[in-house]
């Protein structure tokens, strides 16, 4: 049985925002981090370019795991976005000839005008991710988690949300043969079939995403669909492909 190398974190904190791009008067959020949301943590906690950050943990470089660990509860906050215009200001850039005159803007946008958003906040979120990295990488990661020394401030999709990084472990993820398992992190439907004859209503709340699974530095995505259980348990699946086990947790990467 073939093992990889895993580092384990907990990604928690007061509220929450990973919003779902296809959303429009409501800014809605997903209900875990999405992959490219896991590659720009970890690019905050070392310290890596913004730009750098697609290949830097391409798909071949990170693999990732999400299991939630508390139960996903939201609220509605209505946000105030303010769309600053140009200000009044007028320059050129080359001398005009004497007789030149300035065309009027169209389209001027409106200055210190304010546009209310709800959005939907996850509250006291609390993730376990585990990461498999390169190795060039893994020593580095595992130093600053351990001492908490992070290049950037972490945080919960948007800046004003702050994270809580913690260091839970390091450990080997042992690979299982493909089969029937009580799987405890959120799935990539293609690589599942949902054990419905084991479905109970006070255990399992699922709901199917589609979620960004790659990005890259000109942000354009691949998504994937994932399978969620909202209530925190596991989730009984029949696996297409071969999953890990770490710590007598069963988990799928992203």
């Amino acid at each position: 049985m073939s093992e990889l190398p895993i580092i384990i974190f907990r990604y928690s904190g007061k509220y929450a925002h990973f919003r779902r791009p296809y959303t429009n008067v409501s800014s809605l959020s997903y209900p875990f981090p999405p992959r490219p949301t896991i590659a720009g943590l970890l690019g905050a906690i070392l310290g890596v370019p913004k730009d750098l950050v697609a290949d830097t943990f391409s798909e071949q470089k990170l693999k990732v795991a999400i299991s939630i660990e508390n139960q996903i509860k939201t609220i509605t906050h209505v946000t105030n976005f303010r769309q600053d215009g140009i200000g009044g200001i007028d320059y050129v850039i080359k001398r005009p000839k004497k007789d030149w005159k300035p065309k009027e803007l169209k389209n001027v946008p409106a200055y210190n005008e304010v546009t209310q958003i709800p959005m939907e906040l996850l509250v006291n979120p609390s993730y376990l991710v585990y990461v498999h990295i390169n190795s060039d990488m893994f020593e580095k990661l595992l130093s600053r988690l351990k001492t908490e020394r992070f290049v950037y401030t972490p945080c919960l999709g948007l800046s004003e949300f702050l994270a809580k990084i913690e260091y839970v472990a390091d450990d080997k993820a042992g690979a299982l043969n493909v089969g029937e398992y009580e799987v405890n992190s959120v799935i990539p439907k293609d690589d599942c079939i949902l054990a419905r004859e084991m479905l109970m209503p006070e255990k399992h709340q699922i709901q199917e995403l589609k979620a960004p699974y790659l990005g890259t530095a000109q942000r354009e995505f691949t998504y994937r669909r994932y399978l969620v259980n909202m209530i925190c348990e596991s989730l009984p699946v029949k696996l297409k492909i071969p999953c890990y086990k770490v710590n007598n947790k069963i988990i799928n990467f992203l």
